[in-house]
This record gives C-alpha cells, sequence and structure tokens, in this order.
C-alpha cells in the first residue's frame, strides 16, 4: 500500500504557509516518533485552480462562506489524490477541521471509493457543530467573516448539528478514522462544539488542557484556542490517531 500523505489546514484568517507554522511542532513529532518524512506533509488551500490544484490563499478566501470553502478544499483534495496516487490523513484546526470533515463527508458520499484513501480525520478545537454565540450571526462575521457567521447559524439549527454526527456515523461506518480533540479551556469552540464521539470501547474524543503559551498576546492564544496544536499530549493522541508511518504503509 502506498505511504499516506500528511494534509494539512488552518483555520479561519490565515494563508499559504500557516499551517506549517501552526503545526510545526506537531510535524516534528510525527517524523521522530511516528517514522514520518518531511516530504510525507502537505498543506491543504481555499484556494484552487480549475482543475484543482491547489493555489497560494490569503485571509480573504480563509473568511469565505462555508460551503465555497468547503468546495475549494474538496477540489484540492482530489487533485491531490489523482496526482500524487497516495491515501491521505487529514488534519485540520479550528475551521480547518470543519472544512476537511465536510469535504471528507462529501467526497464519500459522491463516490465511496475515497473511503478507502482516507486514512484518519483529526480535527483540533474544531466547531464542527457550530460555533455557539446564542444565534448572534453578525458577531460570528465580524469574528471570521461570511464563515463565521455560517458556524453561528450551524450551532443554533439543530437539523444542521444533525446531519453533521449522521455524516460522522457514515464516515466510520466507511472505515474513515475519525477523532475530534478539543482543549478545555478554549473559550472560543467549546468540547460540546468540537466533540463528536462514537459509541464502543475505541476512543474518539478526547478533552485535553493543554498549557497557555509564555508571552502569547494573540487573541486566539489569550482565549485558550490556539493551544491544542502546540500541546505535546495532543501531538500523541494524533500519531495514535494516523498510525506510525511504516506500519501504515505496510498495512
Amino acid at each position: 500500500m502506498p505511504r499516506f500523505q500528511v494534509v494539512w489546514l488552518a483555520g479561519a484568517g490565515s494563508r499559504s504557509g500557516r499551517a506549517f507554522a501552526l503545526f510545526d511542532g506537531l510535524m516534528r513529532y510525527l517524523t521522530v516518533a511516528g517514522g514520518y518524512d518531511w516530504s510525507d506533509f502537505v498543506e491543504a488551500s481555499y484556494r484552487t485552480a480549475s482543475d484543482g490544484r491547489p493555489l497560494p490563499y490569503t485571509e480573504d478566501d480563509s473568511t469565505r462562506p462555508l460551503a465555497a470553502a468547503t468546495a475549494a478544499v474538496a477540489r484540492g483534495l482530489e487533485w491531490l489524490r489523482r496526482e500524487s496516487g497516495r491515501p491521505l490523513h487529514l488534519v485540520g484546526w479550528s475551521l480547518g477541521g470543519v472544512v476537511f470533515f465536510d469535504a471528507a463527508a462529501a467526497l464519500v458520499a459522491a463516490d465511496p471509493s475515497w473511503a478507502r484513501d482516507l486514512g484518519a480525520l483529526v480535527t483540533l478545537a474544531s466547531p464542527l457543530l457550530g460555533v455557539d454565540l446564542d444565534g448572534l450571526t453578525l458577531i460570528g462575521e465580524l469574528a471570521a467573516g461570511p464563515v463565521g457567521a455560517d458556524l453561528t447559524r450551524r450551532a443554533a439549527d439543530a437539523a444542521a448539528q444533525e446531519r453533521v454526527r449522521q455524516d460522522a456515523a457514515r464516515l466510520r461506518a466507511a472505515g474513515v478514522r475519525l477523532v475530534t480533540i478539543a482543549a478545555a479551556d478554549d473559550a472560543v469552540v467549546s468540547p460540546t462544539d468540537a466533540l463528536l464521539p462514537a459509541p464502543g470501547p475505541e476512543p474518539s474524543a478526547f478533552i485535553l488542557s493543554p498549557r497557555r503559551r509564555p508571552g502569547a498576546f494573540d487573541p486566539a492564544s489569550v482565549l485558550g484556542h490556539w493551544d491544542l496544536p502546540r500541546d505535546p499530549v495532543c501531538w500523541q493522541r494524533v500519531l495514535a490517531a494516523l498510525g506510525p508511518a511504516e506500519a501504515r504503509a505496510g498495512a
């Protein structure tokens, strides 16, 4: 079986290269503890060419409406699978995890062969069930553009949340390893909004308590929303979900 490629995606307001900076520590951990190589890592994009080829993206691209962002990322994943011939692991932080989840659900529904080429889908502090701002979509839009408003609406829509849970069940039934991770003190995305636990003995949803980064004054870190990608315990959970590179490659 071809060696898995690990695809990363940062959140709203990011631009090209942000995922590699955000996940730098995790990637270094995977190379040491999991046997991965730097050539196994690639960044997804919120902007693609007509053939699906990922293009450099800007902050505007990562705050577009959720449907547009998801469609662009899904096209990029199709291009990556076609060009590389490799199965994929997906790891997304914040909005990146939501977009990966929605894209994976749509791809598997449209083409069941995708389930064979998706190993693990890991989301970190991702508002899969929306961002609960008491239905105030204007606040969401001010914080993260149109996609913020979309996620606020999802949190207030019970039917939309049920669709997410059903998509999660379908992905797992198809063989995709879906693991959701939240931070206990995240004031932006609560564990209630971020976790999709699954029945059965295998853990699939985790609440961690990462340490705050000393001297960090950016809003995401002050609010506890930026800490998971830099937490060694989170790194261990991600490796457990992906599995060692050689073990996966020889499975």
